[in-house]
């Protein structure tokens, strides 16, 4: 797949940038444990650093479908 760019990525193909903080962008109060846990990939949302890859996606997915426990405490 070429893009505009004239790039060649393959499909589904992700690309690692860099991404520099700024003042545009905000740590929350848990990025100091999010990063001791071993955080890879950040998203940004609403100028907040959010996680999105601990291990790999694939790991992380099947972290969630085996180990996650979801509870109703209303």
């Amino acid at each position: 797949m070429q893009g505009n760019s004239g790039s060649n990525l393959k499909k589904n193909q992700v690309m690692s940038p860099e991404l520099l903080i700024s003042t545009r962008t905000r740590s929350t109060p848990f990025s100091s444990r999010v990063e001791a846990c071993g955080v890879t990939a950040y998203t940004v949302y609403n100028h907040m650093l959010l996680p999105i890859v601990y291990r790999s996606l694939e790991k992380d997915y099947w972290h969630l479908c085996e180990a996650v426990q979801v509870w109703d405490v209303s």
